[in-house]
C-alpha cells in the first residue's frame, strides 16, 4: 500500500466539506427559544407601574430560575475559599459543581424544536454528516491498515 498524500488530503477536504454542509443544514432546521419574557408595556407605560419607566421593568422568567440564587451563593462561597487559600479542594468542587448546575439550568430553560421537513431532506442531512465524517476519518484508518500490513509483512 503506497501513501498518496495529495489524494488523502483531498479526501479529507471533501469529507470536511460534506460534514460541515450536513451540520449546517441540520442546525438550520433547529429552532431554539427561551422561557424568558419581557414584561412592561413599552414607552407608553400603560401597564402596572405606569409612567415612562413602566416599559423597562425587566425580564421575567416564567417557571425558570427559582433556585439560581442558591447556586450563585455556592459559587461565591467556592470563589471565596479559593481566594483565601484554605479548603482548596472544597472551593474547586463548589465552583465546578455550581457552574455545572447553572449551565444545566440554563440549558433546561431552552425550548429546542425541529422545524418540519421532509424525510428526504432529513436523510440527506444525516447521510452528508455520516459520509463527511467517514471520509475525514478515512485517513486515520488508512494509516492504521498500512501499519498492520507492514507488521504482517515483516514476520
Amino acid at each position: 500500500m503506497t501513501a498518496k498524500p495529495k489524494q488523502d488530503f483531498f479526501l479529507f477536504l471533501i469529507g470536511g466539506a460534506f460534514f460541515a454542509a450536513g451540520i449546517f443544514l441540520f442546525t438550520n432546521q433547529v429552532m431554539v427559544g427561551s422561557a424568558l419574557r419581557f414584561s412592561g408595556g413599552g414607552f407608553a407605560g400603560r401597564t402596572f407601574g405606569g409612567g415612562f419607566g413602566g416599559g423597562f421593568s425587566g425580564v421575567v422568567a416564567q417557571g425558570v430560575g427559582e433556585g439560581f440564587g442558591l447556586l450563585v451563593l455556592l459559587l461565591g462561597i467556592g470563589v471565596c475559599l479559593l481566594f483565601s487559600g484554605t479548603y482548596r479542594r472544597a472551593g474547586w468542587f463548589l465552583v465546578w459543581a455550581s457552574s455545572a448546575a447553572v449551565g444545566v439550568g440554563v440549558l433546561h430553560s431552552l425550548f429546542i424544536s425541529f422545524r418540519p421537513t421532509t424525510l428526504w431532506s432529513l436523510a440527506t442531512m444525516v447521510v452528508m454528516i455520516a459520509a463527511g465524517g467517514g471520509l475525514a476519518a478515512a485517513k486515520r484508518e488508512l494509516e492504521r491498515l498500512h501499519r498492520e500490513l507492514e507488521r504482517s509483512g515483516k514476520r
